[in-house]
């Protein structure tokens, strides 16, 4: 459970939003059962329990917000000479990551996930601070970070960034490349046209050689298989 939840942080506000709405439902039933003994109010009650819940879960898991609102949810990396700084605008806090307590940084590419994502495992975990205006979900449920692996994926801005930062900050050689093991071989491509908008839509067979995880970085020079080894899985 643990490991879904910090694959799919949102959940954290779904699965709250998920009880509410199942109370609204089970009011629903027993207000049907005695329907003249429940006043106007208790009608309007029991109907912002199941309307509310279902509106704020569509808009995390579809999203029906702006694209330039879209773009301030994104989480960002900051750099500086002491660490990372992890801004995640969707919970109203940064964490704090110093270089130094950093042990390993794992690149993972996985064909079952819509994106990449950096597995970071520290030696302390990083410091969060909470925004002062925050929204009253994050208010009743902030964000802690209790575990020593730190997921970051790769729609984050500034995410491309890190392996040249370690370099430079941890003073490590990083032999890595960003590729996407979807595409290994281009079979068709497809341009057309609308107006002033072009569309190209390719078709790729997935690389023959596959690897879901890479090293970028580990303090002692261990290897990924390594660290599957001691933690059972990455």
């Amino acid at each position: 459970m643990k490991r879904i939840i910090e694959k799919n942080p949102v959940l954290i506000f779904a699965i709250p939003l998920i009880i509410f709405f199942l109370i609204g439902c089970g009011l629903l039933y027993l207000a049907v059962l005695k329907s003249e003994g429940v006043p106007f109010y208790g009608w309007i009650l029991i109907g912002a329990f199941i309307l509310i819940p279902i509106l704020l879960i569509y808009g995390f898991v579809f999203g029906f917000r702006q694209s330039q609102a879209v773009e301030s949810t994104r989480n960002e990396l900051i750099f500086n000479p002491d660490g990372i700084i992890f801004q995640m605008n969707l919970f109203d806090c940064s964490c704090f990551i110093k270089w130094n307590s950093i042990d390993t940084i794992i690149y993972s590419d996985s064909r079952n996930e819509d994106y990449a994502q950096y597995i970071i495992f520290v030696n302390e975990l990083p410091v969060c601070t909470q925004k002062e205006q925050r929204w009253w979900l994050n208010r009743l449920f902030p964000y802690k970070q209790k575990h020593n692996k730190i997921r970051i994926k790769s729609d984050a801005i500034n995410f491309q960034a890190l392996p040249d930062l370690v370099e430079k900050y941890l003073r490590s050689k990083v032999d890595f490349e960003f590729k996407d093991s979807r595409k290994g071989t281009l079979i068709d491509s497809k341009t057309f046209t609308a107006g002033n908008r072009h569309t190209t839509i390719e078709k790729w067979k997935p690389a023959s050689h596959y690897e879901p995880f890479e090293m970028i970085y580990d303090k002692y020079g261990r290897t990924v298989q390594d660290i599957s080894k001691r933690d059972g899985a990455i």
